[in-house]
């Protein structure tokens, strides 16, 4: 079964969709890993698009193709059994792809239809809060990993992406705004994994769950003075060492990742010393989530 990884990080603009891609690439390329990607970034489908440039005209106009995440939605709020199978689609770099979907912003436990009692209501929001999590499970037996790749906020949508991850890390500049957010999206999934917990005991589910682990956040578009973080992102790194957890190793900022973008490539295929440096940045951080994992068991 797939070890599913999840991607979260409350402010946006800290490079997690660069991560995701990079990470994935990296897992398909050096470790041989059969990878899956699942887009739930409504708003900007950035690794769908990366994945597929074709798709960008596609998403800006809101025509992906079902079923997609939000027709699995779309079935629970009307009772549609059983739920459709998500639309997986190949890409040119071997990494499979379930696409986002603009329509995802209309996620909401609000659409759930109309309880007929308080247990009942408690049932339909536990489904809600798991049904990431049951989408996937048909497709986790063809990967080794599934990453999925959120929106900045912790709403709906991003509590289901936290309750189907096995793991979850949270890509961040080392700046005041985005290390302030680690705390806190630590802290949701502890949330997750207490409500999960509470609500089945409410319904009197015996659930085959094990709660999501935070592996702790991984520095994006990091500077250096020299070969060291310059000292004003030392003083971050530091406080998120002490306080939560942060990878040892780190991506800094340049123009590797930046052409890599403008060509829909990956910065593993670019051979200018930024690009290089860059691409063994991110195995490093690869490694290092996989180290993580492992060491969890």
């Amino acid at each position: 079964m797939a070890t599913v990884i999840g991607f979260v990080s409350e402010k946006g603009g800290v490079g997690k969709t660069t991560a995701v891609y990079h990470v994935a690439a990296s897992l398909s390329r050096d470790h041989g890993a059969r990878v899956l990607v699942l887009d739930t970034d409504y708003q900007r489908g950035g690794v769908t698009c990366r994945l597929i440039p074709s798709m960008i005209e596609d998403f800006r106009n809101g025509k992906v193709s079902d079923p997609t995440l939000y027709a699995v939605y779309r079935s629970l709020y009307t009772d549609t059994e059983p739920l459709p199978t998500l639309c997986v689609l190949e890409t040119s770099v071997n990494i499979d792809l379930v696409p986002a979907d603009p329509r995802l912003n209309d996620i909401s436990t609000d659409k759930m239809p109309a309880p007929r009692n308080l247990r009942d209501g408690n049932r339909r929001l536990l489904r809600h809060l798991l049904l990431i999590r049951e989408a996937i499970e048909p497709l986790a037996g063809d990967y080794d990993y599934v990453l999925i790749d959120s929106h900045p906020d912790l709403h709906d949508l991003e509590k289901a992406v936290i309750a189907a991850s096995d793991y979850l890390v949270s890509p961040v500049k080392l700046d005041q705004q985005s290390s302030v957010a680690v705390a806190s999206t630590s802290q949701s999934v502890n949330d997750v994994n207490a409500d999960i917990d509470s609500a089945a005991t409410l319904v009197g589910i015996e659930l085959e769950y094990s709660p999501t682990i935070f592996l702790g956040a991984i520095g994006m578009m990091c500077r250096e003075y020299g070969q060291s973080l310059k000292y004003s992102e030392q003083l971050i790194y530091n406080r998120l060492t002490r306080s939560s957890d942060i990878f040892q190793r780190y991506v800094t900022e340049g123009d590797g990742l930046r052409q890599a973008a403008q060509t829909s490539a990956s910065v593993y295929d670019l051979k200018f010393p930024n690009a290089v440096r860059q691409a063994e940045q991110f195995r490093g951080v690869t490694e290092e989530l996989l180290e993580r994992m492992n060491a969890h068991g």
